[in-house]
C-alpha cells in the first residue's frame, strides 16, 4: 500500500478512486484505502491535521495509457492543477500535476516496451 498524507483523507480518497477508476476498499477513523486497478496495490489516505513539513508525502508517477496531453487535461478537468511539463526529451515527457488536497503526481507519456 502507498500512504499518502492529506488533511481530507476522505474527499482525497474520492477523488483519487475516480481518477484512477478504482474501488473503495475500507476505512479506519483517519484512514481511507482504495484499490488501484489492474495492480495489487492500495493506496491509503491518512488525515493529518497538517502536512509536516520536511516530510515527503509520496510522489505517485502514473503512466499515461495513450495520450498524456489529452489525459492531463481530463485530470485537469477533474480538478489536478498543472505544475509544469517536461518535454525536454522527444522520445519522452512527463507533467507534475497537483491534485484538488496538495498532493503533487507526475503522468508521463506511455513507456513503449
Amino acid at each position: 500500500m502507498i500512504t499518502l498524507d492529506t488533511t481530507d483523507e476522505q474527499s482525497a480518497s474520492a477523488w483519487w478512486r475516480l481518477v484512477l477508476k478504482g474501488e473503495y476498499i475500507g476505512q479506519y477513523p483517519g484512514f481511507t484505502m482504495i484499490s488501484i486497478p489492474g495492480s495489487s496495490t492500495r493506496l491509503g489516505f491518512q488525515q493529518v491535521d497538517a502536512p509536516t513539513e520536511g516530510k515527503n508525502r509520496v510522489h505517485l508517477d502514473l503512466e499515461a495509457s495513450s495520450n498524456r496531453a489529452e489525459e492531463v487535461e481530463q485530470l485537469i478537468a477533474a480538478g489536478a492543477t498543472l505544475i509544469e511539463e517536461h518535454n525536454e526529451d522527444p522520445e519522452f515527457g512527463w507533467a507534475v500535476l497537483r491534485d484538488p488536497y496538495g498532493i503533487v503526481f507526475c503522468l508521463s507519456d506511455p513507456h513503449n516496451e
